[in-house]
């Protein structure tokens, strides 16, 4: 049986498990509706919003009716068609990463100069998509969905009666652990460079193997 021959360094494993868990993690948040949350008074009931769904969760049933956005004109605010396309396209990039970095674990110097520069910069610019994502969220607060659900004194930047859901906690942590996958990515990279001179230029390729 074959086995899997991996030129990967130690650095290069914690790399590929942060990638995985943050693709993981960023799409999983995404998918939920519990970005933002409004308890009833009675705290019997949990209602929950997202940019594309809205699911009035009442704590004695099993099964909830989400309200659903089928298209993207539907979303009710500029700022939050924003924050979906710039999580949507962060999210297929990070998936992208996540799984060029699991084949690279079977497939020895699967990462040549250009593999590995694409691969780290997609990581680095779904990252920032997602850090994008985040701070634009809030802008979306002031929209009559919004207000209908939080209060009037929700706004830009002001939560009034809601919190911040789960489903957006999972997101903000997934896009954390990205971003500390891609600081590692890119700092042996910039130091093999430095040292290219006493380097052939294959083994410039990948900042995380050997």
């Amino acid at each position: 049986m074959a086995s899997c021959c991996s030129s990967y360094t130690p650095l290069a494993y914690i790399w590929t498990v942060l990638s995985v868990i943050a693709a993981l993690l960023c799409p999983f948040g995404l998918y939920f509706s519990n970005w933002l949350e409004r308890v009833s008074p009675d705290g019997n009931s949990i209602t929950s919003l997202s940019s594309f769904r809205r699911c009035p969760n009442d704590t004695s049933q099993i099964s909830v009716a989400c309200e659903e956005y089928l298209s993207f004109g539907e979303i009710y605010s500029a700022a939050w068609q924003a924050v979906t396309l710039l999580f949507g396209l962060g999210a297929c990039l990070l998936i992208l990463v996540a799984l060029t970095s699991l084949f690279g674990l079977c497939i020895r110097h699967l990462f040549n100069k250009c593999v590995g520069i694409i691969t780290i910069t997609s990581q680095t610019i779904g990252v920032l998509l997602y850090i994008a994502g985040i701070l634009v969220f809030p802008v979306g607060w002031n929209s009559p969905r919004v207000t209908s659900l939080c209060g009037l004194n929700s706004g830009l930047y002001k939560l009034g009666d809601c919190r911040i859901g789960w489903a957006f906690i999972v997101i903000i942590i997934g896009t954390a652990v990205a971003l500390v996958a891609a600081i590692l990515s890119w700092t042996p990279l910039i130091k093999r460079e430095k040292d290219r001179s006493r380097r052939s230029n294959n083994d410039l390729t990948v900042p995380y193997t050997v």
